[in-house]
């Protein structure tokens, strides 16, 4: 069953150069990675607040999408981006009914 991983962020503030870039880049990744399994995305920037992204995924299904995220670490961006963000606000997979 197809499902969508939603993640919502905040970017630290002196980390916003490139910012967007930098989000697109970590999710092509994971979809070179994702053998075909990651089917779209979208990364949204809050016009509110600049430092917040959301992150629409679009997986084949759930087990796919874990599979490809448990590799997280391994992602050439990863350490970049992480160090950029400077809160989790949420993050889960959900499946349309």
């Amino acid at each position: 069953m197809r499902c969508k991983e939603i993640a919502v962020f905040k970017f630290k503030n002196n980390k916003l150069k490139g910012a967007i870039e930098l989000n697109k880049t970590i999710i092509l990744e994971m979809q070179e990675s994702s053998n075909g399994t990651l089917l779209d995305f979208e990364v949204y920037q809050s016009p509110k607040d600049p430092c917040v992204f959301t992150w629409l995924i679009d997986w084949k299904d759930a087990k796919s999408a874990k599979e490809t995220t448990d590799k997280w670490m391994s992602f050439a961006s990863n350490q970049k981006f992480s160090s950029s963000v400077e809160m989790d606000i949420f993050y889960d997979f959900l499946e349309k009914r």
